[in-house]
C-alpha cells in the first residue's frame, strides 16, 4: 500500500504530554473525523503500538509534502519497514517507520484505538540512530562535528576512520501537462569523510585517491584487484577499502 494514500486528514489541537511536545499542527493522519485533543488520546495511540513509552511521540504528526508528485520523497520507497530505532539511548526493536530523505526526518507509523492510522514526525534532536534494510543511520550529533553539520548519515565505517554517506532527494518544481504536481529527484548519494569537525565530500574516485595521497599506489592496487567501481561500489567493498585506508594511515 501507497505511503501517501494510507492516511486522511482531520484538525488536531496543541497537546502538551509529560514534558514532551506535540507540536501544533492542523492535521492528524487517519481514517476517522475523532478529535485527538487530550494528553490521554495521545497516551493512548502510543501504549497501543509500542507500549507505554513516551519517547516514541517527541514530535508533530506528519503531513506529506506533495502527495500527489511523481516518485516519492523517502529513502528506498514508500513501503512501511520494521525495523530498529535508537532514541536518546534507549532502543526500540520491530518499529514500523520510513525515513523520509527530502526533509532528512523519521517518521513511525502508529494507531489510535479505533485502529486508524497515524504518521508520526520524530523529533530529529532525540533520535540517535536507526537501521533500515541493513542500512545503518546515525545522528550526525554522534560524531562532534560542527554545529552545520546536521541530520542523519549512514555509516560506512567508523574506527580511526569515520566515513559516511548522505542520502538527499528534492521536490522538482517543475510542472507540464503529464506531470502536473511536480516529481521527486532519484536519491543521491554523497560520500564524506570526517576531517576534525567537519565532513568532507568525496564523490569520485580521483577525490578519494587524492585525500589518501601517501599511500596512492597501495590503493590503487586495491581497486584493481578487487575490481572496485568506486562511484557505485557496494558497502562492503567500500569497508574493505577503507579498511586498508586506515591500516596505512596507522602505519601497520
Amino acid at each position: 500500500m501507497r505511503l501517501k494514500r494510507d492516511f486522511a486528514v482531520v484538525p488536531i489541537c496543541l497537546v502538551l504530554f509529560t514534558g514532551i511536545f506535540i507540536f501544533p499542527s492542523r492535521f492528524v493522519f487517519s481514517q476517522s473525523d475523532s478529535l485527538l485533543n487530550t494528553a490521554e488520546a495521545i497516551l493512548g495511540v502510543t501504549q497501543n503500538a509500542y507500549g507505554p513509552d513516551d519517547l516514541l511521540v517527541n514530535g508533530s504528526l506528519y503531513i506529506p509534502g506533495h502527495p500527489r508528485a511523481e516518485g516519492s520523497p523517502y529513502f528506498r520507497d514508500e513501503r512501511w519497514t520494521h525495523g530498529r530505532i535508537v532514541i536518546s539511548g534507549k532502543t526500540f526493536e520491530k518499529i514500523e517507520f520510513i525515513y523520509n530523505a527530502e526533509i532528512d526526518r523519521v517518521i513511525i507509523q502508529s494507531r489510535d484505538s479505533k485502529q486508524n492510522k497515524m504518521a508520526v514526525l520524530l523529533n530529529q534532536d532525540f533520535v540517535d540512530a536507526f537501521y533500515i534494510d541493513g542500512h545503518e543511520f546515525i545522528n550526525l550529533d554522534q560524531l562532534s562535528l560542527a554545529k552545520s553539520e546536521t541530520g542523519f548519515a549512514e555509516v560506512i565505517y567508523r574506527s580511526g576512520l569515520n566515513f559516511v554517506i548522505r542520502h538527499k532527494k528534492e521536490f522538482i518544481n517543475q510542472y507540464s501537462q503529464s506531470n502536473p504536481f511536480g516529481s521527486y529527484s532519484k536519491l543521491q548519494s554523497m560520500k564524506c569523510i570526517q576531517e576534525d569537525d567537519k565532513l568532507l565530500k568525496l564523490p569520485t574516485k580521483r577525490s578519494f585517491l587524492d585525500y589518501f595521497k601517501p599511500y596512492r599506489i597501495q590503493i590503487k592496487k586495491y581497486f584493481r584487484e578487487y575490481n572496485i567501481r568506486y562511484r557505485n561500489a557496494k558497502k562492503n567493498e567500500l569497508q574493505g577499502l577503507l579498511k586498508l585506508c586506515d591500516e596505512l594511515s596507522a602505519g601497520k
